[in-house]
């Protein structure tokens, strides 16, 4: 959660964008911002920080792809699964406010 903390504004500005800007992004954002975003989803899914419901529902409707990207094996893979699929991170944004 440490890399959360320190790249918070950087995945503030990714996540409140529209899709394409996102999609740039994401693409060019480091490892670090990458494996901040997935610490993220990864707590959320696991019930480590608390959410509404709507955002969890919002989640589930990408369930295929979250669990694709938390299986994935290194951060270039990660990073690509999330620059193919850049609406599975907008549900972050009732979280990070």
């Amino acid at each position: 959660m440490e890399n959360v903390k320190r790249y918070s504004s950087f995945i503030k500005r990714i996540v409140s964008s529209p899709e394409p800007i996102r999609k740039k992004l994401l693409h060019s954002s480091n490892l670090n911002i990458i494996k901040a975003i997935c610490e993220l989803l990864l707590n959320i899914l696991k019930k480590n920080i608390v959410v509404g419901k709507g955002v969890l529902g919002q989640l589930k409707k990408h369930k295929s792809i979250l669990y694709t990207l938390l299986e994935a094996k290194g951060f270039e893979a990660r990073k690509s699964i999330l620059v193919a699929n850049p609406k599975i991170i907008h549900p972050l944004s009732n979280v990070l406010k």
